[in-house]
């Protein structure tokens, strides 16, 4: 929704940059807890940091994307369920005896 206002006033430069992540955390904010985590971790700890949250998110995306194809093959198994529960209608065309003239 933030970021929905920013566009709305594009000629509004800080609109837009205080909204960048959507909840309202701007650049601003991201610029100083980027260079908090520097002053902690120090410059040759953030390799090894920058590596571990990408193989975290790496193991969440592919553990989303899990759950969501188990999501879809139940939706199927349900629809499949239900398909074998109604009853079968016979259209095949019946043999009409018509008399002949």
């Amino acid at each position: 929704m933030g970021l929905t206002l920013a566009l709305v006033r594009k000629g509004d430069y800080l609109s837009h940059m205080h909204t960048v992540l959507g909840f309202g955390v701007g650049l601003p904010e991201v610029l100083i807890i980027l260079v908090i985590v520097l002053l902690v971790f120090g410059p040759s700890k953030l390799p090894a940091l920058g590596e571990g949250i990408g193989k975290m998110l790496r193991g969440f995306k592919k553990e989303m994307k899990t759950m969501e194809e188990e999501k879809h093959v139940a939706a199927a198994e349900k629809l499949a369920d239900r398909a074998d529960d109604r009853p079968e209608i016979d259209v095949t065309p019946k043999a009409t005896t018509e008399p002949k003239a």
